[in-house]
């Protein structure tokens, strides 16, 4: 089984998380962002064989370190190919908002695809293409745990007013392909707090039973 490790990391508080199998010492990285050095930190000290970053979507605080991280531990990046020219857009997009110091991403090694999976020291990490918030956004799922990138939040869901958005889209990716997920899964976003499928389906202000907000499309 895969331990969870959570880090909050930059001036946009993403968050980081690490996945560790203990018995074998592999792991891999969701989503290395901004200002994540003690993630490498942390692999480094317990001596964990780092396999994939996995990225769920290119925005480029969700991606800001890959380039950094690729360089020390050698991990495959994995991601949805909708995603790519928005990868390959890093340093504008960085020096868009402000921050001025991002190193270009290397090239893709796994692209992924809708119900795909993936092992990692034999448990096995399940796909799901996600998109509205980005093109290529993706969930991945294993052991009642759903790493939603920005698609779905704790009583929120993600932009769909940036290049590639769609809130009708994104809609239908949390209705179709988070929601059908156990009500107990746990939901590990970009930002914010963890939260329930369950709790979001009742709860969330944007879609579901608790829907009350009428987006500006």
């Amino acid at each position: 089984m895969l331990r969870i490790e959570k880090f909050v990391c930059g001036a946009l508080e993403n968050n980081v998380y690490l996945l560790v199998a203990e018995d074998s010492h592999e792991c891999a990285v969701v989503d290395p962002g901004m200002e994540c050095g003690a993630v490498l930190r942390r692999i480094e000290k317990a001596g964990l064989i780092a396999r994939y970053l996995l990225l769920t979507h290119a925005h480029f605080d969700h991606v800001f370190s890959v380039a950094e991280f690729k360089d020390s531990l050698g991990a495959e990046v994995v991601m949805h190919r909708d995603d790519l020219p928005m990868l390959e857009r890093l340093v504008d997009s960085a020096a868009a908002w402000g921050f001025s110091n991002a190193r270009p991403a290397p090239a893709p090694d796994i692209f992924v695809e809708h119900g795909q999976t993936l092992d990692l020291a034999g448990d096995s990490l399940e796909v799901r293409h996600t998109p509205g918030h980005s093109p290529g956004q993706v969930a991945y799922i294993f052991g009642g745990n759903a790493f939603v990138g920005d698609t779905l939040f704790w009583h929120g869901v993600g932009r769909w007013d940036l290049p590639g958005g769609d809130f009708e889209l994104l809609k239908r990716s949390i209705e179709e392909q988070l929601f059908t997920l156990p009500g107990e899964t746990v939901v590990w976003p970009g930002h914010g707090e963890s939260t329930t499928i369950d709790t979001e389906r009742r709860l969330n202000p944007y879609i579901g039973e608790g829907a009350r907000f009428i987006p500006k499309l």
